[in-house]
């Protein structure tokens, strides 16, 4: 999980969010400011929240990059 959580963090650098943007959407999805690893429903949360935010990026890019 955690490396899962690690390649979205860079995908969404590459995609052009700032890394305070990204802890701020997980701090919108979790509820607190850091995301502790060994709880599995936080973790899963994270993923499926990075996810979309690494969707929404990509369709972004797909739309204006014509």
């Amino acid at each position: 999980m955690d490396n899962n959580i690690k390649r979205l963090f860079k995908r969404l650098s590459f995609l052009g969010y700032r890394a305070f943007e990204i802890e701020s959407i997980l701090r919108d999805a979790i509820g607190s400011a850091g995301l502790d690893i060994k709880n599995f429903h936080q973790c899963s949360t994270a993923v499926l929240v990075l996810e979309k935010y690494e969707k929404l990026g990509l369709d972004y890019l797909d739309c204006y990059s014509k």
